[in-house]
């Protein structure tokens, strides 16, 4: 993935994702505490940094995990 990509949300079981199309403006890292998966407690320093986009949904800006997404084009 990179900037100037269309992006739209993956499909997930049980989730219900908008199908609108997205283009990514930049990307970074940031740390997120993913409760489904390490449980409710926050302990900061045992979450590693993941990518993320700045994705661009009509008017609407969002910061999103690139591995939620999936490159259109």
């Amino acid at each position: 993935m990179k900037v100037g990509d269309l992006v739209r949300w993956k499909p997930m079981v049980g989730r219900q994702r908008p199908n609108s199309v997205g283009l990514v403006r930049r990307l970074f890292e940031n740390k997120l505490w993913r409760t489904d998966e390490r449980g409710r407690k926050i302990d900061w320093d045992k979450v590693p940094k993941e990518s993320f986009a700045e994705v661009i949904f009509g008017e609407l800006v969002r910061h999103v995990p690139i591995r939620d997404l999936e490159v259109i084009r």
